[in-house]
């Protein structure tokens, strides 16, 4: 059994960790964000994206994995009226996984979001719904998703246990919502490395 001071020592680890990824993740996003959305960024003006940084459980209840990686969507701030067939609720995001002593690396990504409902209470807000998440075996279809907004600081992922054999542990994934400035700042990016990109391709193809 734990003595209070390895205990106490065990949790100042893991917040350093956490501490320490969103730095780097933060970092990286624009990066990864810009070379997924560059050639049609323009399209994606009123979405917001940030990082992903997260210690997961292992299936004995106990923290096992270290999360990192990021997240986009348009669904903030918005109501099912909000969105139709030509502008529809999207949520995507790319995550590395590894063991607390750097084992296992894995990747895995959130897509093909479809909303079912949306409910706000206090300073959360809940959006649920189904996407596709890539596992070992391949695409699992259908996993039905939860994603909590709170005080649009923080964003939680629930992924359906039986769905993904509780892979992601007993708690929700937990990512940071950037403050708008940093969003534009970000967004400015990507537009300047789509007007570069095309430039570059412009003379490529004289």
């Amino acid at each position: 059994m734990l003595s209070k001071y390895s205990f106490r020592k065990s949790v100042l680890l893991f917040t350093t960790l956490v501490v320490v990824m969103v730095g780097i993740t933060v970092a990286i996003t624009p990066v990864n964000v810009s070379e997924a959305y560059s050639k049609n960024w323009e399209d994606h003006k009123g979405w917001i994206f940030g990082p992903i940084s997260s210690i997961q459980n292992n299936k004995e209840g106990e923290p096992a994995w270290i999360l990192s990686g990021h997240w986009v969507t348009n669904i903030i701030n918005k109501t099912k009226d909000s969105f139709n067939q030509t502008n529809p609720a999207k949520f995507d995001s790319w995550i590395n996984m590894v063991m607390l002593n750097g084992s296992a690396m894995h990747k895995h990504t959130i897509s093909n979001f479809s909303l079912s409902d949306i409910n706000s209470q206090d300073n959360t807000t809940s959006y649920k719904g189904t996407v596709t998440i890539t596992m070992r075996e391949g695409p699992v279809k259908e996993v039905p998703i939860e994603i909590k907004v709170m005080d649009n600081h923080v964003i939680g992922l629930s992924l359906d246990a039986t769905k993904t054999d509780n892979h992601f542990g007993d708690t929700p994934i937990y990512g940071i919502i950037p403050p708008k400035a940093d969003i534009v700042k970000m967004m400015s990016h990507m537009g300047n490395k789509t007007k570069m990109d095309m430039s570059r391709e412009n003379k490529t193809s004289q």
